[in-house]
């Protein structure tokens, strides 16, 4: 098992948790050399978090299968599984469930994860009331950040549709 600190400190800082690869994940060659820069946390779900007892037995796929060039990996829907980053040359992860009646085969591409949390925060200053001087504010301090410092991985929720 690869394990891995969120953080680029040498220790785990208080309040920063260390993140290892699910059990269920197995690196390949490339996958290990060089090895995954960060671990990041990804949900695999049924649209708007409906709960898996509300979905037809027959659309109930068992597991999913994920793979790339650098990983392989099944897990278990719904389920959070935690998998391999490697900056800006993440590979595309394949994504396939199946059961009877319910086929889910896609190609998910990474994403800039720092890039989507401050796009979240603009829009969370939005709704919370802070208004567009809190979005002016929030999308400032993301043009002024050391880009070479994000986060890449897969999307943070995965939904079979």
């Amino acid at each position: 098992m690869t394990t891995l600190a969120a953080c680029n400190e040498p220790a785990t800082p208080v309040g920063h948790t260390t993140l290892s690869l699910s059990d269920t994940v197995q690196l390949s060659a490339a996958g290990k050399t060089p090895a995954p820069e960060t671990i990041t946390p990804v949900r695999i779900t049924f649209p708007d978090s409906r709960s898996y007892s509300a979905v037809p037995p027959a659309f109930h796929p068992k597991t999913c299968q994920l793979s790339s060039s650098h990983f392989t990996a099944e897990v278990q829907v719904p389920s959070e599984v935690n998998l391999p980053s490697y900056g800006t040359k993440t590979p595309p992860m394949r994504v396939r469930c199946t059961s009877d009646q319910f086929e889910f085969d896609e190609t998910v591409k990474p994403v800039n994860l720092t890039q989507q949390a401050y796009s979240t925060a603009a829009a969370a200053h939005i709704l919370v009331g802070y208004g567009l001087i809190g979005a002016a504010v929030t999308a400032s301090q993301a043009s002024q950040r050391d880009k070479s410092q994000d986060v890449y991985g897969y999307p943070l929720k995965i939904e079979l549709q």
